[in-house]
């Protein structure tokens, strides 16, 4: 008989049974099984049964990837587990696809060097042996040795294997820089793509956490000041199970365009996870920023939104954002958490608004947990 594994998954979340009854979290020898672990997991943040958060669950239960584990366990604590993060997650660390077109491509374009260069030495020991076959004509001209039309010919017939390999090399060299030329394009196509999301086209949390540091070293090494700013749509969950994954995409979209138009080469845009988007800005003042950024709330939350897809009203759309500006002292971790911790306290005040970091923040939250 064949076991429905995702049927019994299925029938097991729906009604919350004991895990030692599921029939797929034993073993034949009715041992407790890492799946029953995984199947918590799953119904814990009530994720979706589906092949990804599966594997996502059966890496942090079984599995040593540590950052990914730390990361699951950051998400979860600050309760922003759900399909859309989870998805997230498996993409930075179970689609190594760009890293291994990168990677490919480097070694194309090595491999490419390394037969020009064989076909130059080869070339290049030919004319020295074509050389050396002249200068041993022209001594048996000038001693006259053998028959000097031979000796005329044999003269003409190398110089017309020398010009040739000269040729050889020459193609050979120009088909070359033609290929390292398209490899390079394909680089920075690939390089782009491993930086940006892939349905906003905004920098990832990859190309943020880079930025990130070395907004810290221009801190350090010119004094240049900045800060962070954490962006988070409001609701998200509900518009999702509401309308759907597309329409939800949609609307991730439509901010991520709204936000993009406070980019600039002191601004910079990053979608950070899931429905969540950061904000790195440097050299402005804080109030600056802060007006900027609520200027745009503002204009997103006066937009009444219909789902394309169904023709259905969604209505207001709207976002919370926590800002910190880094200080003397602060750290990469005290900065994320000072953020977060002011978009913490714009969520609990009612959402849709913007909200500095203070001292008040870390202790209103700690009595609040």
């Amino acid at each position: 008989m064949k076991l429905d594994i995702k049927n019994l998954f299925e029938t097991y979340l729906r009604d919350k049974r004991d895990v030692e009854t599921c029939p797929v979290c034993t073993d034949q020898q009715s041992e407790y099984s890492p799946l029953a672990e995984i199947t918590n997991f799953l119904a814990r943040y009530k994720l979706s049964l589906n092949a990804k958060n599966f594997e996502l669950a059966w890496e942090y239960v079984c599995g040593n990837k540590k950052e990914l584990k730390a990361e699951l366990d950051e998400v979860a604590s600050a309760s922003r587990m759900n399909d859309q993060s989870a998805y997230d997650l498996h993409e930075r660390y179970f689609n190594p696809s760009i890293d291994e077109q990168i990677e490919k491509i480097f070694l194309q374009a090595i491999e490419q060097i390394r037969n020009t260069t064989k076909a130059l030495n080869t070339g290049s020991e030919n004319a020295i042996r074509h050389e050396s076959q002249l200068i041993e004509q022209a001594d048996n001209i000038r001693g006259g040795k053998g028959s000097l039309d031979s000796a005329i010919q044999k003269m003409l017939d190398l110089s017309t294997l020398m010009v040739e390999s000269t040729r050889e090399n020459q193609k050979q060299i120009s088909h070359t820089n033609e290929r390292l030329e398209a490899l390079q394009q394909e680089l920075e196509v690939a390089r782009s793509e491993a930086d940006h999301d892939k349905l906003t086209r905004l920098p990832n949390r990859r190309k943020f956490d880079r930025d990130l540091d070395l907004a810290f070293q221009r801190l350090q090494d010119e004094q240049r000041p900045f800060g962070l700013a954490f962006v988070d749509v409001d609701h998200f969950k509900r518009i999702n199970d509401t309308f759907g994954h597309d329409c939800g995409d949609r609307v991730l979209r439509m901010i991520a365009d709204q936000l993009s138009l406070l980019s600039s080469n002191r601004c910079n845009i990053s979608r950070y996870g899931g429905e969540e988007f950061a904000i790195l800005f440097e050299d402005d003042a804080i109030d600056d920023v802060f007006e900027a950024i609520d200027d745009c709330r503002l204009g997103l939350s006066k937009k009444s939104l219909v789902d394309v897809g169904s023709g259905r009203p969604i209505g207001r759309v709207t976002f919370s954002v926590g800002m910190a500006q880094c200080l003397a002292g602060d750290t990469k971790q005290t900065l994320l958490r000072k953020a977060d911790g002011a978009l913490y306290n714009a969520k609990s005040e009612g959402r849709n608004m913007v909200r500095k970091y203070s001292n008040d923040f870390e202790n209103r939250r700690a009595s609040d947990g």
